[in-house]
């Protein structure tokens, strides 16, 4: 267990003998003995006692130095050095006394003198065992004689003998047998199977079939962070103001969201709760408070220090309710809810372009393409839900020859708005929808535009019919 190592060994040999050693004294162990109150300890005892310390000590950092390198940390902490000593407690490294896990104790360790002078390097004796020793060592079994005792049952007062316990004179104490009931079973005897024998490939097959191929597995759902109190003050104070009615202090909460650098702390509670905040602002239709939770998310997607890819499963789908919403507000024909539909679809075209386009390379806008394109085709789909979806087409379009087919696709709905401004005899729900599909058209002649400058398209140009699943 514990050798001196060749380098102290060829140091020690090297020195030249004039010169004298100093001696060193087991002050450590001398010090606890003294705490202890033993005041009989022997001088080679100490030394002894030192040594094992010593080298316990040795062999306890260079595992937790190894540990340590293993789980990627730079410095030895407590945890390192808790798995180290657990693992030499279950190796046995620490038990040095005991002789069943090989591990010799104190009395096979024999001093070697000379190495340095009063301090002594102790080794094993011998690690070899007597085998003949040991096969010849019997060891006596002690016999041990089993009696059973049958109580019997008590019924009215009197004795009853139990037709399931073993029987006992109780003149000499004797056991006899006596007639079990019918209803046990006689015990069978041992029989060999027929496929007893079998080679080792064959039952590694079956063992293979017999195994389970679905296990279930539980996971912890993960947790959230809690806010320290002052995070938790500063993120009511910034949904309070960006919610209420001061304008001067929502610009200035927006200008903090915007700028501030250590927000990413609070980064996933506060579009968590934003998030929500649009979910139930639409179910009520309050235009409003839809806005001001949107010009929060704008906020945070314009900080520089902030990583919206961690809270992608909360923002989309918020911003993608804004834009193509059927009802946002209670009066569609006063309330401006298509200035809404624009800025939400800036806000999520702005975050996939900075921050999820050079992650992903693209899956995420080829995502929303499609998703906007069933909506733009739904029949069910109404004016304004299709004005929501202009500017996403617009911009996750890949190439020319797709923009070729989305401006065939722009002009058919183009056709079909007109076909609903031209109508005659309109109701005040078909007035509504005039004007909604007016909207529209204005929309859709300025993508058209936008699109053919930007890849260089003449005006009379018009794309193949593609398939809906053309990315």
């Amino acid at each position: 267990m514990f050798k001196p190592s060749a380098a102290n060994t060829a140091s020690t040999s090297t020195k030249p003998p004039e010169e004298p050693v100093t001696h060193q004294e087991p002050v450590f162990t001398q010090t606890c003995a003294d705490m202890l109150g033993i005041t009989n300890l022997d001088s080679s005892a100490a030394e002894l006692m030192e040594f094992l310390a010593r080298e316990t000590l040795k062999e306890t950092l260079r595992l937790a130095r190894t540990w340590t390198h293993r789980s990627a940390r730079r410095k030895v902490t407590i945890a390192d050095l808790e798995h180290t000593i657990k693992y030499m407690q279950n190796t046995g490294n620490l038990n040095i006394a005991s002789v069943d896990t090989l591990n010799l104790g104190i009395h096979q360790l024999t001093a070697v003198p000379g190495t340095s002078g009063g301090l002594y390097s102790f080794q094993k004796a011998s690690n070899d065992i007597d085998v003949d020793k040991e096969d010849t060592e019997t060891f006596v079994k002690i016999p041990r004689e089993i009696r059973l005792i049958s109580y019997p049952l008590v019924t009215d007062g009197q004795p009853v003998q139990s037709d399931y316990t073993v029987n006992v004179d109780e003149e000499d104490g004797t056991y006899f047998e006596k007639n079990a009931p019918e209803v046990m079973a006689p015990i069978q005897e041992k029989t060999t199977h027929q496929n007893a024998k079998r080679s080792c490939l064959q039952m590694f097959r079956e063992a293979v079939k017999s195994t389970k191929l679905e296990e279930k597995v539980g996971l912890k759902p993960m947790a959230i962070e809690m806010l320290t109190v002052e995070q938790q003050i500063f993120m009511k104070d910034i949904i309070t103001v960006c919610m209420g009615q001061d304008d001067k202090k929502r610009h200035e909460a927006l200008y903090t969201l915007e700028n501030d650098a250590g927000l990413q702390v609070v980064l996933p509670h506060l579009t968590e709760r934003i998030c929500k905040s649009i979910s139930a602002n639409i179910s009520q239709r309050c235009l409003s408070l839809i806005i001001y939770a949107g010009r929060v998310l704008r906020s945070l997607s314009h900080n520089k220090a902030c990583d919206m890819t961690v809270t992608l499963h909360h923002v989309l789908p918020a911003l993608l309710s804004c834009c193509v919403g059927r009802n946002m507000c209670t009066r569609p024909e006063a309330d401006n809810h298509w200035a809404l539909r624009d800025f939400s679809a800036k806000t999520l075209v702005g975050i996939v372009r900075e921050q999820v386009d050079k992650r992903d390379s693209g899956f995420t806008a080829r995502r929303l393409f499609d998703f906007s394109y069933r909506i733009f085709k739904d029949p069910s789909s109404s004016f304004p839900m299709i004005y929501g979806t202009i500017l996403i087409l617009q911009e996750f379009v890949p190439d020319a020859k797709k923009a070729m087919w989305l401006l065939t696709e722009f002009q058919s709905m183009s056709v079909c708005c007109k076909q609903h401004i031209e109508a005659v005899n309109r109701t005040a729900a078909q007035q509504l929808t005039m004007q909604e599909a007016a909207k529209l058209s204005q929309q859709l002649t300025k993508t058209e535009n936008i699109l053919r400058s930007r890849f260089n398209l003449p005006l009379t140009s018009s794309g193949p019919v593609l398939n809906r699943k053309f990315l």
